[in-house]
């Protein structure tokens, strides 16, 4: 029977469009292949099968009772492929989907590439939209639906269900080379409170963390210069223009001295968060991944 089907399959369209319109020369038409092709492929289909499938009743043909039982089978095989092919095309489709991710500044150096870079080793037909900027601007994102992740600094809002936090780091306070505090082993942000500060602007994460610090340690102090990038805080920091609370920066330059901040909550966990919204195949799988890989991908 095997042998049967597998030399029977090539003439499946040729015996549907003969069965639905009991006609050679109208099966010819629907095909658009000649008339005599139709009729030696409907001989050729009764040789395998050692019967008739269809007999002639007056001008035109009509199934016989074998082409009857047979043909239903025919066309639950057609159906059965036409919807592995459908399932075939939307799995590729996602699997060579595009992943849209918002990420903070200072995690595109090395945090974001790095979990990319993983992702496509397995995954190598998907691509990545990606968008950095202030924190609130990738919170935004993410509940717009313009971002399908982002990775950003944790805050309470953000629980197992809706984030995972792939590293803690310990802030320090950023001070000139020949600053007065630069020779301190730690301070207390207490010490600090009649500096001038370089700050990240409005918006920003390591904004938000420091007032947070800032209203513990009970001192208002005064913002000489804001920022929008860390890179660019640090180096006013080296001007001499003022001090600032920033993560560790490996590879520091002479012109900035980080010292240890007491506080033991002078910290920011970093991690990344969803929304609750469905997320598609492909953000899933990397979602996954990172949950999985991320901690030993961007160790601290």
């Amino acid at each position: 029977m095997r042998d049967e089907a597998e030399a029977l399959l090539p003439l499946i369209p040729t015996i549907l469009a003969v069965a639905d319109t009991e006609h050679i020369t109208e099966a010819s038409h629907v095909l658009g292949v000649p008339q005599p092709t139709v009729s030696r492929q409907m001989a050729r289909a009764s040789a395998i099968l050692g019967v008739d499938i269809v007999e002639r009743k007056g001008r035109g043909i009509s199934l016989t009772t074998t082409g009857r039982i047979l043909v239903p089978y025919l066309e639950r095989a057609v159906a059965d492929l036409e919807a592995g092919l459908d399932a075939m095309s939307e799995h590729d489709a996602r699997a060579r989907g595009r992943i849209s991710i918002s990420f903070q500044n200072t995690l595109g150096e090395d945090v974001v590439p790095a979990l990319i870079k993983r992702f496509r080793a397995d995954h190598p037909a998907v691509t990545f939209a990606l968008d950095q900027g202030a924190r609130t601007r990738c919170l935004d994102r993410l509940d717009d639906g313009s971002a399908d992740v982002a990775f950003v600094s944790l805050s309470a809002e953000h629980t197992e269900d809706n984030s995972f936090q792939l590293y803690e780091e310990r802030l320090v306070l950023v001070v000139p080379a020949d600053h007065r505090l630069a020779r301190r082993k730690s301070v207390n942000l207490t010490d600090t409170a009649e500096e001038s500060y370089v700050a990240m602007g409005h918006g920003f994460g390591m904004r938000s963390i420091c007032e947070d610090l800032w209203a513990e340690s009970g001192i208002t102090p005064d913002i000489a210069f804001e920022g929008q990038d860390i890179h660019t805080v640090r180096g006013l920091v080296g001007a001499g223009l003022g001090v600032s609370i920033l993560p560790r920066l490996r590879g520091q330059g002479p012109e900035t001295v980080e010292v240890r901040i007491d506080d033991l909550s002078a910290r920011r966990r970093i991690g990344i968060v969803w929304p609750t919204r469905q997320l598609a195949r492909q953000v899933q799988a990397f979602r996954t991944m990172v949950i999985r890989s991320g901690r030993s991908l961007v160790v601290r």
